[in-house]
C-alpha cells in the first residue's frame, strides 16, 4: 500500500512534548532574528525581499497578538521612534488608511496598563 492510499490510516510522527516545542520555535526565532539584524546591517535584501519579511512579521506580530488577546509591545528599545515612525508611515499608506481611519483603530485598542 502507498502512503496515499485512502484505506490506510494516516499516522503522525510522535511530537515533542510542548516544552520541547517551545525551545526549538525560541532557538529558530533567535536564529532568525540574527540573521534578519545582519541582513539590516548590510542592506544585502531587495525591496520585495524585504516586503516579503514585513509582511510575515506582521502576520506574525497579528497572530501573536490575537492569541495573547491584548496589543503587545512590537517592538523593543533598540528600534529608534524614526525608525518605528517609518514604517508605522508606510504601513499606513501601503493599506490606504487616512488620518481619521487611523484615529479610529488607534482609539479601538489600547494597552492594558
Amino acid at each position: 500500500m502507498s502512503s496515499s492510499d485512502p484505506q490506510r490510516p494516516v499516522t503522525r510522527p510522535a511530537r515533542e512534548d510542548e516544552a520541547g516545542l517551545s525551545a526549538v520555535a525560541s532557538a529558530e526565532a533567535e536564529t532568525a532574528v540574527a540573521m534578519l539584524e545582519q541582513l539590516a546591517d548590510t542592506g544585502a535584501l531587495s525591496p520585495d525581499q524585504v516586503r516579503a519579511v514585513v509582511s510575515a512579521a506582521t502576520r506574525l506580530y497579528a497572530a501573536a497578538s490575537v492569541r495573547a488577546g491584548q496589543e503587545l509591545p512590537p517592538v523593543g528599545p533598540e528600534v529608534s521612534t524614526t525608525d518605528a515612525v517609518t514604517l508605522a508611515c508606510a504601513l499606513v499608506r501601503s493599506q490606504d488608511l487616512t488620518p481619521f481611519e487611523m484615529a479610529v483603530w488607534f482609539s479601538r485598542s489600547h494597552r492594558a496598563e
